[in-house]
């Protein structure tokens, strides 16, 4: 990759890393869900594990991990809703850049290792999440 093809590509990087620095309060949405979405392009969808029926939670607690301000994991595939009482499996967009772009709900997104934001709208309506989604090439 020469360094002119590479000028773009990082210009994309530090947008995504500047949009994925905001963060506020937010309502939920069931609108923003990127699953009703055809033109998003998802390699993950929302599923119910087969191990809910299982007394033991098959991973984190969806309120211990979407916490504005903290960084969601590399390695997240996914969390418990315990107001549910369901596994709730991670919504990925995968970035031309390798990078992951993560959803929960309507308005929580974070890039895998990167600080998890809580949207004050529906991130349908969140200006720094669709710019994010955009430079992100999802």
């Amino acid at each position: 990759m020469t360094r002119t093809s590479r000028a773009p590509l990082i210009a994309a990087l530090a947008l995504v890393g500047l949009a994925l620095t905001a963060c506020g309060d937010q309502e939920p949405d069931a609108a923003a869900d990127p699953s009703q979405d055809p033109s998003t392009s998802t390699s993950e969808s929302p599923s119910e594990s087969p191990s809910e029926t299982s007394s033991e939670a098959p991973g984190p607690d969806c309120a211990s991990v979407w916490v504005a301000g903290q960084t969601l994991p590399q390695n997240y595939q996914g969390c418990q809703d315990a107001e549910k009482g369901r596994w709730v499996q991670a919504m990925v967009y995968r970035c031309s850049s390798d990078q992951q772009l993560v959803t929960f709900g309507t308005t929580f997104y974070a890039a895998k290792g990167e600080v998890v934001n809580e949207s004050d709208v529906p991130l349908r309506r969140n200006k720094d999440f669709q710019k994010a989604l955009a430079s992100c090439g999802a």
